[in-house]
């Protein structure tokens, strides 16, 4: 389990008698970008309560913190940074009218959705609502993969985050990490088939593969680090691909399109789950290569 940090977002339709209602929820992970909101299954109680003016009110700010969530997704896709722990606690520190947040405080969780799961049935109580699947950006997956390298006690120089791939004259391909040391011994691409934009999924996985086929192939082939250091790369160089797997028709027509590039490839295809099986892997790798 990981931390992560949450918010109660109430409903004063009068702030100044106090009284309220809880009508969702934030939290997330600002390591790794998993953030997710939730709000009461049904809003006849909050207008009840709070009256149409306050509802409104409170669905706005809900709608808005999505469509933040929504953004960073997209912008994780790209490589940006993910929303720090300092964005709820500015929303709890500014928002002191209709709409106030409770502390943001900690929470154990596997992800987002777990950590609300566990806030609505236990500070909430909403019966009726149901678990929806969210998007799982890349940021999360090469977090989680990370964090499992380090765990497995794999020194830090010998883990090479979005190393280049070249291949002959003029392929050359991104891939998340590199296990290397003057030699490669271990590729890992994370893939999440769960993102809110799939459209251009297909495209970006067979163009990762195609530079990947050529190195099977046996062409000359370099992995270029970030800090520009060089390491050779064999046809025979593990490699292993860790998937969030689809949840919609698109997502499955994506991924199955996808397992033909890793099968054809030969790579290992693993759940962020069975992630420590590929460092376990790696582990025994390692020993290949020089101190």
């Amino acid at each position: 389990m990981s931390r992560y940090i949450y918010a109660i977002v109430r409903c004063l339709p009068e702030p100044r008698t106090g009284e309220f209602m809880n009508v969702g929820a934030i939290a997330g992970d600002p390591a790794t970008g998993d953030w997710s909101v939730r709000q009461l299954s049904k809003f006849d109680r909050v207008r009840k309560f709070a009256g149409t003016s306050a509802m409104q009110v409170a669905t706005n700010f809900l709608l808005q913190v999505n469509a933040e969530i929504d953004h960073n997704r997209s912008n994780l896709e790209e490589g940006g940074a993910p929303l720090a722990e300092t964005w709820l606690h500015m929303m709890h520190h500014d928002h002191r009218s209709i709409v106030q947040l409770s502390p943001p405080a900690p929470i154990l969780a596997e992800s987002a959705e777990q950590a609300l799961d566990l806030i609505f049935g236990r500070l909430i109580i909403d019966p009726v609502s149901e678990r929806q699947p969210r998007p799982v950006n890349k940021h999360l997956l090469t977090s989680r993969l990370r964090e499992a390298y380090r765990s497995a006690k794999i020194a830090d120089h010998l883990i090479r985050p979005r190393a280049e791939v070249f291949v002959g004259e003029h392929v050359h391909s991104l891939v998340d990490f590199a296990i290397a040391n003057g030699t490669a011994v271990q590729l890992t691409q994370a893939w999440s088939f769960r993102r809110a934009q799939i459209d251009t999924l297909s495209t970006e996985v067979k163009a990762w593969g195609y530079a990947l086929e050529r190195l099977r192939r046996g062409e000359n082939a370099r992995v270029v680090d970030v800090n520009d250091q060089i390491s050779k790369i064999s046809k025979n160089v593990d490699l292993q691909v860790v998937v969030a797997p689809p949840v919609t028709a698109e997502q499955m027509d994506a991924f199955e399109e996808a397992q033909q590039v890793f099968s054809n490839l030969g790579a290992g295809v693993h759940s962020l789950e069975d992630v420590g099986a590929v460092v376990s892997r790696a582990v025994d790798l390692v020993k290949q290569l020089k101190d």
